[in-house]
């Protein structure tokens, strides 16, 4: 089961990359979506294995995360192997498993059908210009900081509430950590849709062990605080730092939302204490 999770892992990560590497705003949208049920998949099995009385953890082969490709066919195709070489046991849950990938699969032969599906990918091509915006460097270089920093940041809570959401027996908590998770993704998909409109798009680094095992949540809940008012502070500095009126909206929108994100963290310690 842990081999197993790895595996779902690594699928995982490589459909969400892959999906935020399509410049084709409707096919990174199928692909998306199907990084969420593959997300969905791991939360389910690793539920299943903390049930079994199993363990589990974040460790991947990095090798075996298949994001990165020259075309969008070879992504397809990456994907598509990647899938078919899953294998599940036998009963309900890995049933549902093995029929979203089944459709999946034929999602992709429809695709790869069509020629006009297939583009070179410019998601890694170190451009460092987004397309409708004029910055100037000192202002690309605070809006490039800022998005690899966040970026595995995003990614890092999703997995670090995901694990939390897991291991609580408390419905408030689950709740909270849901709501968590769920607003990571939209700044994760944010953050890394605009890393890969510069050529600078990349798999976030490995999350240790202790970042999620932890034995004391409220504490681990504290620092979060800290960490979110940090994020607000370096929201605003970029927002004044790029110069371009949307690219500030956007980021003053973020900036409000971490409010949001450090209410439902306080009511989580509320909650535990």
């Amino acid at each position: 089961m842990k081999e197993l999770f790895r595996k779902k892992h690594e699928l995982f990560l490589s459909m969400i990359f892959g999906a935020f590497s399509l410049k084709d705003e409707k096919l990174y949208e199928v692909f998306y979506d199907f990084a969420l049920i593959e997300y969905r998949h791991l939360s389910w099995l690793g539920s299943h294995i903390k049930e079994e009385d199993g363990e589990f953890d974040y460790d991947i082969n990095r090798d075996e995360v298949k994001f990165m490709a020259d075309t969008n066919f070879e992504l397809f195709e990456n994907l598509k192997v990647m899938i078919q070489n899953m294998s599940y046991p036998d009963n309900q849950m890995f049933a549902r498993f093995k029929s979203d990938e089944e459709f999946f699969v034929q999602k992709i032969d429809y695709l790869l059908k069509d020629e006009k599906n297939n583009s070179l990918i410019v998601a890694y091509n170190k451009s460092r210009v987004i397309d409708g915006y004029e910055l100037n460097e000192t202002s690309t270089n605070a809006l490039i900081q800022f998005l690899f920093e966040e970026t595995y940041k995003e990614y890092e809570l999703i997995m670090i509430y995901t694990y939390s959401d897991i291991f609580t027996d408390s419905k408030v908590l689950s709740s909270i950590f849901v709501d968590l998770i769920y607003e990571s993704f939209f700044h994760l998909k944010s953050f890394a849709r605009m890393l890969s409109k510069m050529g600078l798009l990349y798999l976030p680094r490995q999350i240790m062990k202790e970042v999620y095992q932890f034995d004391d949540l409220g504490q681990f809940l504290v620092d979060g605080i800290k960490e979110e008012e940090m994020a607000k502070i370096e929201c605003i500095k970029l927002s004044q730092a790029v110069q371009n009126e949307d690219l500030s909206n956007f980021f003053n929108f973020i900036n409000n939302q971490e409010n949001y994100h450090i209410e439902l963290m306080k009511k989580a310690l509320k909650e535990i204490s």
